[in-house]
C-alpha cells in the first residue's frame, strides 16, 4: 500500500485505523513518512497515545533524521509520550542519545522512566554505559535494579564479577538469579565458592540456575556439594545438578591415547 494511502487514514475517526496507518508509516522507510510521523509526534492536539505511537514509529525507521525530533519529544509533558520516546531511542541505538538518557536517570521526578531508560541503555549498550548502569544497583527501587542486573549482564564484561557476586547475597530474588546465571556466563573461578553457596539459597531458582552455573564453570570443588544437591526436594535443582555433576567429571576425564600399536593398525 502506498504511503499516500495511509495519510488518508490519519484521518479517519477510528482511532485503531490511525494507530494501524501510524505504525504502518513506520515500516515504509519512506522520507515523507518521517515528516508527516515526525509531524503527528508534535501535535499537542492530538491523542497522546497516538503521538506515541508516532514515536515508536520513528524509532522503527531509524536513520539519524529522527534523532532530533525523539529527543526534543523527551521534554513532552505526557508521560506516554515520552515513555514511547524513551522505547524507541532503543530501537534507534544511537551514542549520541546516551547523555540525553543519563539525564533521565539523574531526575528523581522522572522516577516513573527510570526502568525503561536503564533497560533501553542497555540495549545500546558499550563498556561506557557500564559505570551508568552499576549506579542503578544501589537504587532503592528494585525494578530499576532488576533492569540494570539484566542489562549488565548482557554486556558479558569481566569488569561485572564482583558485583554480581555480592548480589548473591541480595534480598530480592529475582536479583540473586540474575547474578547466579550471570557468572556462569562469565566463567571466573572467583564465582565457584558463592555458586556453590547458592545451592542452599531459600528459592528453586536460585539454587536451580547456581547449579548449572557450577555446570558452566567446570571446577571439581563444585562436586561434593553437588552430589548433596542431587537429593534437593525441587526436581528442576536435581535436573540442573545432574547435568552439571556430567559436565564437570567429563572436563575432568583423562583424554585416552591410544598406544603406537594401534595407531599402525
Amino acid at each position: 500500500m502506498e504511503p499516500d494511502t495511509y495519510l488518508n487514514s490519519l484521518k479517519d475517526e477510528d482511532i485503531q485505523i490511525r494507530a494501524h496507518s501510524i505504525i504502518a508509516l513506520g515500516k515504509t522507510g519512506n522520507g515523507e513518512a518521517i515528516k508527516w510521523l515526525i509531524q503527528i509526534l508534535e501535535n499537542k492536539s492530538e491523542v497522546d497515545w497516538l503521538r506515541g505511537c508516532a514515536a515508536i514509529a520513528l524509532g522503527r525507521i531509524s536513520g539519524d533524521e529522527v534523532i532530533e525530533p525523539l529527543l526534543n519529544a523527551l521534554q513532552d509533558d505526557s508521560i506516554t509520550v515520552v515513555r514511547a520516546v524513551i522505547s524507541s531511542l532503543g530501537d534507534v541505538s544511537s551514542k549520541r542519545t546516551v547523555p540525553y538518557l543519563q539525564a533521565i536517570l539523574e531526575d528523581a521526578d522522572k522516577a516513573d522512566l527510570h526502568a525503561i531508560t536503564v533497560t533501553v541503555l542497555g540495549k545500546i549498550g558499550g563498556h561506557d554505559i557500564m559505570p551508568t548502569l552499576l549506579r542503578q544497583l544501589e537504587r532503592p527501587n528494585n525494578q530499576v535494579r532488576i533492569c540494570a542486573a539484566m542489562a549488565l549482564s548482557e554486556l558479558r564484561s569481566a569488569e561485572t564479577v564482583m558485583q554480581f557476586i555480592k548480589l548473591m547475597d541480595d534480598e530480592e530474588e529475582c536479583l540473586r538469579a540474575i547474578a547466579a546465571s550471570s557468572l556462569g556466563l562469565l566463567k571466573d573461578k572467583s564465582a565457584v565458592e558463592p555458586l556453590i553457596g547458592a545451592l542452599s539459597d531459600g528459592a528453586e531458582t536460585v539454587r536451580a540456575i547456581a547449579a548449572s552455573s557450577l555446570g558452566c564453570l567446570c571446577d571439581s570443588r563444585a562436586i561434593p556439594r553437588l552430589e548433596e544437591a542431587l537429593d534437593d526436594k525441587c526436581q528442576t535443582v536435581r535436573k540442573q545438578t545432574s547435568a552439571a555433576l556430567s559436565k564437570i567429571r567429563s572436563s575432568q576425564a583423562p583424554i585416552k591415547i591410544k598406544d603406537k600399536a594401534s595407531i599402525h593398525h
